[in-house]
């Protein structure tokens, strides 16, 4: 849906001149890319939060994840969204690996069921059309001992589980703002000892 916004209607239907210019209320920042469509990405706006200082983290709740990130094709090699996301990464993570460089970013491998494709009758060819990526993530899991892949993508959400669960079942899969939430910290806050998924936060498993 970002890319349909962000590429397509801005082509069909031309500026959204009818929409303010997006400047953050929180920071003041003014997101020039967004000048034709009004519309800022979630990862862009967390990165500028985390960036002006406007988020409290604390990463070590994410220490029981060693993560990798998975480029979503739309906002990667379609709209260019590649650094946002390893910013907020590298702030609430503090065990992160890339894959290798030719798979990833501008480079990045399809998860193998997007365009309709994520369906159970199609299964063989999710498997077949998913392994190149599968393939880049065993790759951590082996040398860096990767357990969560990490993506933006609602469709990825949905189809990325099966393919680890197939080819690399000791990965599991989350969205990026799962680990910002898992490592934020509000003020006035009760002491935590679970994560989102209400596993033990890294150290507090005694106190289950």
């Amino acid at each position: 849906m970002w890319r349909v916004m962000n590429q397509y209607m801005d082509t069909w239907n031309g500026p959204a001149d009818f929409l303010e210019e997006p400047v953050s209320p929180i920071t003041g920042t003014k997101f020039e890319n967004a000048k034709s469509t009004k519309m800022v990405h979630i990862a862009e706006f967390t990165a500028d939060l985390i960036k002006n200082g406007k988020l409290k983290l604390d990463p070590s709740r994410n220490d029981r994840l060693k993560v990798t990130w998975h480029d979503s094709c739309n906002t990667a090699r379609g709209m260019g969204i590649l650094d946002e996301p390893r910013y907020v990464l590298r702030n609430v993570c503090n065990h992160f690996y890339e894959m290798p460089e030719d798979t990833i970013r501008e480079k990045t491998f399809c998860c193998g069921s997007g365009s309709g494709l994520n369906a159970s009758e199609n299964m063989e060819l999710r498997m077949r059309g998913g392994f190149p990526r599968a393939n880049a993530v065993k790759y951590v899991r082996d040398n860096y001992g990767v357990n969560m892949l990490a993506n933006m993508c609602a469709i990825d959400r949905a189809a990325l589980p099966t393919l680890m669960q197939y080819w690399v079942p000791e990965v599991d899969v989350c969205g990026l703002h799962e680990l910002v939430g898992n490592a934020l910290v509000m003020k006035g806050e009760k002491e935590r000892t679970q994560d989102l998924r209400l596993e033990p936060l890294h150290g507090k498993e005694a106190a289950e």
